[in-house]
């Protein structure tokens, strides 16, 4: 059974459609990068696939249609958007914590419980030093792995990032990319990521998706299709319009 499956899927906003009759399957726990064009749909797949874009097709998740209420998505996927702002002082674990928000009743505390749960994660990202530090005050690339940790406590077999890497330096790209990974070996789940990032997929394992392909399909990661794809893209990018 697949993981996950697209079919026909049209999407988009008014009468801007974006993601046309796009179909692909992820046959196993997978990782998949999401490439191509700015405003190419990139995004607005993850926002499908969220419930925050009305479509056409069908998306089946295991075999299941994806149902969007909360509680039931959230069993299903994880989210972590390309912004994501905090303007307000909090402490690391009580934003970590907050990962579980959805699998709670309106009111419901989080418990000792749910607490043990997000130390165990700070400290399998190895970031459990940052636990009382006020998330505001960390770097750029720290609070990214912050992000994570919420999301990996969410514990959905299927991760959607939208560029987790963007304005990140050489050290935590790095770190961001061996973590995705490392869930798909190790913790059997799916991670879908749209990137820019195209040289660091040149060692990972997993597939490529290039949503301004006229025809997108899953591509296995190699050294060779990496740079074909990133032919690809600066050929188009810089073609002339018609």
């Amino acid at each position: 059974m697949a993981v996950l499956e697209i079919k026909g899927l049209v999407a988009g906003y008014d009468e801007r459609v974006l993601l046309r009759n796009l179909s692909f399957l992820v046959p196993e726990p997978a990782f998949v990068a999401i490439i191509g064009h700015n405003g190419s749909g990139k995004s607005t797949l993850l926002k499908t696939l969220t419930g925050q874009v009305p479509y056409q097709g069908q998306i089946l998740v295991q075999g299941q249609p994806l149902k969007t209420t909360s509680g039931v998505l959230a069993q299903s996927l994880s989210y972590l958007p390309q912004k994501n702002n905090v303007a307000f002082p909090i402490k690391v674990r009580e934003l970590v914590v907050m990962g579980l928000f959805r699998q709670k009743r309106l009111l419901e505390h989080y418990t000792a419980a749910d607490y043990a749960l997000t130390d165990d994660v700070l400290t399998r990202l190895h970031i459990s030093h940052l636990s009382q530090r006020t998330f505001t005050q960390l770097s750029g690339g720290e609070q990214q792995l912050v992000w994570l940790a919420q999301l990996m406590l969410q514990n959905a077999p299927i991760a959607l990032l939208d560029e987790p890497t963007q304005q990140l330096d050489v050290y935590h790209k790095k770190r961001v990319f061996d973590l995705m990974t490392s869930w798909v070996h190790h913790e059997q789940k799916t991670v879908l990521c749209i990137t820019h990032d195209l040289l660091n997929l040149l060692p990972l394992q997993g597939y490529l998706l290039n949503i301004s392909h006229p025809s997108p399909t899953l591509e296995v990661i190699t050294p060779q299709t990496v740079l074909a794809q990133q032919q690809f893209l600066e050929e188009r990018q810089h073609a002339p319009s018609k």
